[in-house]
């Protein structure tokens, strides 16, 4: 019967249900022809998003919201231009860097794509970019923002397995350092073989200017991370600490806040926030569904059949996941596959931490992955081009963000380092 669950579910989600209705009504399709109360189903769904540390993801959504409908993204922004915009294919390198230093405050690629894509898909399309180029550029640099701290999806996989979040978010810095490092490296080599030039010459006058723009907003993120690590607060409180610098900065720096966009803010927080937590809810459900048909066992027992080691199930594991990011999104991919996958991970030995990292690499990958990418889908629109040719023009960025997951995966010292220095781990 599993089968024909699974089935259905693939089916109903290409024939465009929303993924929570797919997701429950498969559910609840196996539980009244299994003879399974349903008020297994309703309990499921009810408890599902009941979690303190699920509280952190509407604060960092809307923290991220209020930064960009602010101005505090165009600051952050010229910050990048003004630091290495001289360099060739300068305008191509301020987007990566733009997307690192814009990921840790939102701690969304989606947000990241909206915000920064608007403004730097046009420039660069100007300067004599392709215009599928600019837009994948965009795109991959954008799965910064969830690998660098604060992140979404480290939020979700915490609630999921008890991981601590804020050992993930540590554990993420390098890891998202090194893709942007990496994708950098890509446009030095393409900017030569495309003669991609320069924004402008460098000036200090200039730098010093965007760093009194810029700096206020990235205080943010160094607010989050000092905060965990000393012990101040919580994940979950620091969402709520960014919320508030958020407003503060807004008010009294930038002078960008006004009823009309708090009250859009606050809108599209409760919106993004109510998605995610019925996807939640039926993916709790549907957990129970694999659970009962002892799913996980089954794959744990396929796995250990073939004598896989450590490293050989985590590659064999990030590519299933990344070919399944091809057709879910990130959220959906990991309320999914957590449940299926964990008790493997710990039947097998796998450090759930170094685990954690992975997935969110994984989804990372599979946002850039069409028919489903939901990054490609944002930068097709601010384009004007097909997501398959942006595709196309992203190779070189997905391979980059690959190299970097595989050095993860071989180096876990890469994941535990930060952890490990400041007494996390």
């Amino acid at each position: 019967m599993i089968l024909a669950i699974l089935l259905l579910l693939i089916v109903l989600i290409f024939a465009g249900m929303p993924i929570a209705f797919a997701i429950g009504s498969v559910a609840w399709l196996y539980m009244a022809a299994s003879d399974v109360p349903l008020i297994i189903l309703a309990q499921r769904i009810a408890t599902g998003p009941d979690s303190w540390v699920l509280l952190a993801m509407p604060l960092f959504v809307l923290a991220g919201l209020l930064m960009n409908d602010t101005g505090i993204s165009k600051g952050i922004l010229r910050l990048a231009e003004a630091l290495i915009g001289h360099l060739r294919g300068g305008l191509a390198m301020v987007n990566v860097l733009a997307s690192m230093l814009f990921g840790g405050v939102s701690g969304s690629a989606v947000a990241d794509t909206a915000a920064l894509g608007s403004v730097l898909i046009p420039g660069m399309t100007k300067r004599g970019y392709k215009p599928e180029v600019s837009a994948a550029i965009t795109s991959s640099s954008a799965s910064i923002g969830i690998v660098i701290p604060p992140s979404i999806p480290m939020i979700l996989y915490g609630a999921i397995t008890s991981v601590s979040v804020g050992t993930l978010f540590i554990a993420g810095l390098i890891p998202g350092l090194l893709i942007g490092l990496s994708q950098i490296l890509v446009i030095a080599v393409l900017a030569r073989r495309n003669d991609w030039g320069a924004v402008h010459r460098f000036s200090w006058r200039a730098l010093a200017e965007a760093a009194w723009q810029g700096v206020p907003g990235l205080m943010m993120p160094l607010i989050i991370i000092g905060g965990i690590l000393s012990g101040v607060f919580t994940p979950t409180e620091a969402g709520g600490v960014a919320v508030v610098y958020g407003l503060a900065v807004s008010v009294l720096f930038y002078r960008g806040l006004t009823f009309a966009v708090l009250y859009r803010a606050l809108v599209k927080a409760g919106v993004l926030t109510a998605v995610v937590m019925l996807i939640i809810s039926t993916s709790y459900a549907f957990g129970w569904v694999m659970a009962h048909e002892q799913i996980p066992q089954a794959i744990a027992n396929w796995i250990s059949g073939f004598a896989l080691s450590e490293t050989g199930f985590l590659i064999i594991t990030a590519l299933i996941l990344i070919a399944m990011g091809a057709i879910l999104h990130g959220d959906p991919l990991l309320l999914i596959m957590v449940p299926i996958l964990y008790p493997t991970v710990i039947a097998l030995g796998v450090d759930p931490l170094h685990f954690g990292i992975i997935m969110v690499f994984c989804v990372a990958i599979g946002q850039q992955s069409p028919p489903v990418g939901s990054t490609l889908f944002v930068v097709s629109a601010i384009a004007k081009r097909d997501i398959f040719a942006i595709s196309r023009a992203n190779i070189p960025f997905v391979l980059a963000l690959v190299s970097v997951l595989l050095a993860v995966i071989l180096v876990p010292e890469i994941t535990f380092l930060l952890p490990e220095w400041s007494g996390l781990r």
